[in-house]
């Protein structure tokens, strides 16, 4: 098997760890709060990556580029994450699906902003497109849904576009595995001290609903990684929004969640925007 067909079963790995991940956070009681649903997260994820870690952490040496752009950068994941699941658990799963889909978006209008990287016509249409694809899916005249929590998916595709922003500025100075090894254990040792100070939900069916969370959020990340090792990120981008064709039916059929044409359209206008941005991106 070629490593690029390696890379396509790990990224489809990741849709389905991910998807599984934020759909059973939807099943989370009222009571239980995201920031809960964040140190199980990132506590199972710390557990999970170090002796993984570990052996590269020497890594973490050749770290040139200012030691405080890394913890920006965690920091905006972070609370990226805390929104997302904020979103996930009030929107419906295919809605909030494709709010996600805007990072690269806003990864790229940050990119022309802050980084000067260039400007075409094909790109600026491409923009165009896809912002015009959350508006037919958020349909300011729609009261079935609550625009509050799209605000918040936005808000967390903001933050996730601003760390691949830093991403990649960090990336012309440091090695990948550094960008992420920093984030993965500053975030790690944030959950660990909220994981053991901030009260955990007593509810037992809750607690084992965040345990299932922690291990499918650990799952999808170790997923991705194989799959970039594997393949190039331009290559294995478009498979990502596979993740739609999971979130529909399963959002149908759990929650009885339902779709309408224009949201339909918006999602493609989204999809097709976001995958001519995404092309020969590293981060």
């Amino acid at each position: 098997m070629q490593n690029k067909h390696k890379g396509l079963l790990w990224i489809l790995g990741w849709c389905v760890t991910f998807t599984c991940g934020v759909t059973i956070s939807k099943f989370l009681s009222t009571s239980t709060s995201n920031f809960s649903l964040f140190c199980i997260r990132y506590f199972c994820g710390l557990l999970f990556f170090l002796p993984i870690f570990i052996p590269q952490v020497t890594t973490l040496a050749k770290v040139k580029s200012n030691p405080w752009l890394h913890v920006i950068r965690a920091l905006c994941i972070g609370a990226s994450t805390l929104l997302t699941y904020q979103s996930y658990r009030n929107l419906p799963l295919a809605i909030a699906t494709s709010a996600g889909f805007t990072g690269p978006l806003l990864a790229s209008s940050f990119g022309m902003i802050f980084l000067k990287e260039k400007i075409n016509h094909f790109k600026i249409t491409a923009l165009i497109a896809g912002y015009l694809g959350v508006l037919f899916i958020v349909q300011p005249h729609n009261t079935d849904l609550n625009l509050y929590y799209v605000f918040i998916g936005i808000n967390a595709c903001i933050l996730a576009g601003f760390a691949n922003t830093l991403a990649r500025k960090l990336s012309y100075m440091d090695p990948a595995l550094a960008i992420m090894f920093s984030s993965s254990l500053i975030l790690g040792l944030i959950a660990s001290i909220g994981f053991f100070t901030a009260d955990m939900p007593e509810n037992c069916f809750d607690l084992f609903l965040l345990c299932l969370v922690g291990l499918c959020g650990s799952l999808s990340q170790f997923a991705y990684i194989k799959a970039v090792s594997f393949a190039e990120i331009s290559f294995i981008a478009p498979f990502e929004y596979t993740r739609l064709l999971l979130a529909v039916p399963i959002g149908y059929v759990l929650f009885g969640e339902s779709i309408n044409i224009f949201q339909v359209f918006g999602m493609t206008l989204i999809i097709f925007g976001s995958l001519y941005l995404s092309r020969g991106k590293n981060y």
